[in-house]
């Protein structure tokens, strides 16, 4: 009748600032297999650079190659999930006592709650709000999950796939699609720490039995490496790890999963161990839930991806 859970369309597009994947996961008996995958290199500073990313100097660059992916694919592209890197597209939870349910009255409050949080001109985001489990140690009220990014840099890419006759029904936050990809490897954990690795900073979610109860992201600067790398990252990691005993007093970290890529490894075990007090594990592509062949990218690129094709609808 109609009533059950649907699966979201396999195809799948990840966006970076120099790179555009596509993959196309098809669910299989336990798991998914990989049935395309595919990248092209976009133009250096085709994206505007600021705390959200910015939008594209020249839209007409991007469109051609969005349309060579999707023409290599055989029976083309109608539908399809969007990937955006946690430095453009943010998360943050508030706390409210009440949420309106709908409409203008819905978003004014949003915004005016986002606005109390963040160093951002709300005026030009997109929001979207989620209701979310309250945590444990919260009196009364609700708590509500934000998604915000720049609506000028999102309607840019939503008409660039559409003139390339792809509907976008889904963008998604990295970490939170990564989330839905390890729940086989963090869904028995009452507290557990995802952490993912990009060319713009890290992020780290905190999970309660597979959900988001916690979002942190810090961008990091390419130019800093080495010894002041490390000493800034095990401060904020340490930081982090008082933030966490705060909002959830009592609770330890039963386990770390790291996504990153195989070059950066041994210094984030290393910074994740000496930070958060935990040994972390680094997340590798038998822990996905994949079955046959899998294309050889970093298990950060494809995580999301594959945690993009994991959702089901009404």
């Amino acid at each position: 009748m109609g009533l059950e859970p649907r699966p979201v369309p396999p195809h799948v597009f990840s966006l970076e600032a120099r790179t555009l994947s596509y993959g196309s996961f098809v669910r299989a008996e336990s798991g998914f297999e990989v049935e395309n995958f595919s990248q092209v290199d976009l133009p250096e500073a085709l994206f505007g650079e600021g705390p959200l990313g910015g939008p594209m100097h020249d839209p007409g660059l991007f469109k051609p190659l969005v349309s060579e992916l999707v023409e290599s694919v055989e029976g083309g592209v109608d539908d399809a999930s969007l990937v955006l890197p946690d430095a453009w597209l943010r998360l943050a939870f508030t706390e409210m006592e009440e949420v309106p349910r709908r409409g203008q009255r819905r978003d004014e409050v949003l915004r005016w709650k986002l606005k109390r949080q963040v160093p951002f001109r709300v005026e030009e985001l997109r929001l979207e709000g989620v209701e979310v489990e309250p945590l444990p140690e919260q009196s009364a009220g609700s708590r509500v999950l934000l998604a915000f990014a720049i609506d000028r840099v999102l309607g840019q890419l939503e008409d660039a796939f559409l003139e390339c006759g792809v509907r976008l029904g889904r963008v998604l936050n990295s970490s939170l699609a990564t989330v839905d990809s390890v729940r086989e490897v963090v869904d028995e954990i009452d507290l557990a720490a995802i952490v993912l690795v990009s060319a713009g900073g890290y992020s780290l979610t905190f999970t309660q039995a597979g959900e988001p109860l916690l979002h942190r992201f810090r961008g990091l600067d390419s130019g800093i490496g080495g010894d002041a790398a490390a000493r800034l990252v095990q401060r904020d990691l340490k930081l982090t790890q008082t933030f966490v005993n705060q909002q959830l007093p009592g609770r330890e970290i039963g386990r770390v999963v790291l996504a990153s890529q195989a070059a950066q490894q041994s210094f984030w075990l290393e910074s994740l161990e000496q930070g958060l007090g935990h040994v972390p594990v680094a997340l590798g592509r038998e822990q996905l839930p994949l079955r046959g062949a899998v294309p050889d990218v970093s298990p950060a690129l494809l995580a999301p991806m594959v945690g993009a094709a994991c959702a089901e609808f009404s």
